[in-house]
């Protein structure tokens, strides 16, 4: 299939809320239980609450930015599919990386792992927009300004960059605390 063949993006709304709903899932049936039922026991556990935190507004977030961009999305080709599917796979890493960055909060390289997914995550999206501009001329007001890569990518990438150059100098938490801001900014700024 080329990219030529366009194809109505239904499908790939359906798909992308399962996946993402199951992303959610895991996320929470990963939260350790308290070992007892006090405040000391939950306070405990105050990383993994913070990385599960961090990675659902990320599921929220990206969840609320696809459906924002493809309610004015006419038609989709193989290429934006793909792209997706890349999106999904390195997406769903974001589970797997809660726990890592909640059992090992202040070292480097699963701070590192959790803030890369997050920046390889912006850039499938900033390709995805370039193509969905492309090909969706009709639509193009409306997503020129939903896809305002400036807004919507670049900021939070230099925000995370920080956060990895602060990571570097000794503060590994540096890079959660960086995802977090970019998220409770994108809220904000989505909100507006």
């Amino acid at each position: 299939m080329s990219n030529e063949n366009f194809m109505d993006p239904g499908r790939l709304e359906a798909f992308y809320d399962a996946i993402i709903a199951i992303i959610v899932t895991v996320l929470v049936l990963e939260l350790p239980q308290p070992a007892t039922a006090s405040l000391a026991s939950i306070w405990a556990l105050r990383t993994s609450y913070f990385a599960y935190l961090i990675s659902f507004l990320v599921c929220a977030n990206l969840w609320q930015y696809h459906h924002l961009i493809y309610n004015h999305v006419e038609k989709i080709n193989t290429r934006i599919i793909w792209l997706n599917i890349l999106l999904m796979f390195v997406f769903s890493l974001v589970p797997y990386l809660t726990i890592f960055v909640a059992n090992n909060p202040n070292s480097l390289i699963p701070q590192l792992l959790y803030g890369l997914d997050f920046i390889v995550v912006d850039l499938i999206l900033f390709l995805m927009a370039k193509t969905l501009l492309k090909i969706n001329s009709n639509s193009e007001d409306y997503l020129k300004k939903a896809l305002n890569v400036r807004e919507a990518l670049y900021i939070p990438f230099i925000i995370l960059i920080v956060g990895f150059i602060v990571a570097l100098l000794g503060y590994p938490i540096a890079i959660s605390v960086c995802c977090l801001i970019t998220m409770l900014r994108s809220i904000i700024y989505s909100l507006y």
